[in-house]
């Protein structure tokens, strides 16, 4: 290049064409390759951060701070993965005391055509009790499309013998690759592909209630745990709050101690100073900025019943015992729940106060859910009653799509009276 750059000079005075030419290319290499070598560097950086910190937070500032916030799924303990007594074979449709006209006339209403209508019907099963039942075949379940699935579905969920059609699984992530990425199946791409083709939606949100088919295709007990712990997950977060050198922490502090009665500046400025100290600043979990019950409760579930109770805590309990040092049982009484809102609390239009309650309303105007607002757009909550449901921080369309699987659901926001 060197000897070719000499032998041009010699050819070339500086003032012709081709000593300008030469001139405009080298500065045009040069503009291309500075920002091409500094976006490479960037994908270097972002490649060396991920293998040292892990996967990177979606980031998030606010009145709260600068939160650094991860999506998880939270598997159910394999202790408890047997409380749904999943199993495979081919499901059973109950269709109650109708009769096979009204069952023909029902398919038919769902869209099911005239042909797949016979083949539902010669899957009937006998001495059944008195009730209308229907087993049907795979071939003829994946025969529906995932709109008349979903119709279909919404009328068997009228009947709590129907269990997965009347509380199916919510898959709450976009791609379910991710959900049901796992090395533990022997034919993954299969399986994915059946839950897609078996999933439907409704209100917005994607739902699947046939179980027992994917189970038949799983090849031991141990794919059938790891596809049992898949779907019995829900999508939750973890949060800490990120602290720099230039962080505004009287704003924080007044923040978490406003949201949070307990919360002292003596107890969390120091904290807060003590990351802001450090030469890059650091980051602090939540946990540390949440009242007793939520921080002993967080991300566990409860224990089984000791026998002397069948009642649980709920989502209700959870929700009005988030401020208190000592559960009160009360809570669990949904007559005096609903007393103690319409004394302590009055309505806001959205939430803005770690605190704030926020309650999903059925079609009735019927409370069906209580949570805790903390911040950003997630919430503290316990979604059902039973033990296998933990305690978890989960964003508020989340928690949304969990409860509208029958029907669409409001969210209502509440602010105690003493704020």
């Amino acid at each position: 290049m060197e000897l070719f750059m000499q032998t041009l000079d010699k050819q070339t005075s500086p003032t012709t064409p081709l000593h300008f030419l030469r001139n405009a290319l080298l500065l045009l290499l040069l503009f291309l390759l500075v920002p091409g070598a500094a976006f490479l560097m960037h994908l270097y950086d972002k490649e060396v951060e991920f293998k040292i910190r892990g996967t990177p937070p979606k980031i998030v500032e606010g009145p709260w701070g600068e939160l650094h916030e991860w999506d998880i799924r939270l598997e159910q303990p394999v202790e408890y993965i047997g409380f749904d007594q999943t199993r495979s074979g081919l499901p059973n449709w109950n269709f109650n005391s109708m009769t096979e006209l009204a069952v023909h006339d029902l398919l038919i209403a769902c869209g099911i055509s005239g042909s797949q209508v016979a083949g539902f019907l010669k899957c009937r099963l006998p001495d059944f009790g008195g009730s209308f039942v229907i087993s049907p075949t795979e071939d003829l379940l994946l025969s529906l499309s995932p709109e008349v699935r979903a119709r279909l579905y919404l009328e068997l969920s009228k009947n709590q013998a129907n269990k997965f059609q009347y509380t199916p699984y919510f898959l709450p992530l976009q791609s379910m690759d991710s959900l049901f990425a796992t090395d533990g199946y022997n034919n993954h791409g299969e399986i994915l592909s059946l839950i897609k083709k078996l999933s439907y939606q409704r209100n917005g949100f994607t739902y699947f209630s046939d179980p027992e088919i994917v189970m038949n295709h799983l090849s031991s007990e141990k794919e059938c745990l790891a596809f049992l712990k898949s779907l019995s997950g829900v999508t939750a977060l973890i949060t800490r709050l990120r602290v720099q050198r230039d962080s505004d922490l009287e704003k924080i502090a007044n923040y978490w101690m406003l949201s949070m009665p307990g919360i002292r500046a003596k107890d969390i400025k120091p904290l807060l100073e003590a990351e802001k100290m450090l030469p890059e600043g650091g980051t602090l979990s939540l946990i540390y900025l949440l009242p007793q019950l939520a921080r002993e409760k967080l991300f566990s579930t409860p224990l089984p019943s000791d026998g002397k109770s069948s009642v649980q805590p709920d989502c209700h309990w959870s929700a009005l015992n988030f401020f208190s040092l000592t559960a009160d049982p009360r809570m669990l009484d949904n007559t005096f729940a609903s007393r103690y809102i319409i004394e302590n609390y009055y309505q806001i239009a959205q939430p803005g106060i770690g605190g704030d309650l926020v309650l999903l309303l059925n079609s009735s105007n019927k409370v069906i859910h209580s949570s805790v607002y903390i911040a950003d757009d997630f919430v503290f909550t316990k979604n059902g009653f039973n033990y296998a449901q933990p305690w978890v921080l989960m964003r508020e369309k989340t928690m949304i799509g969990y409860f509208s699987a029958l029907e669409p659901v409001k969210a209502v926001y509440f602010r105690r009276k003493n704020l």
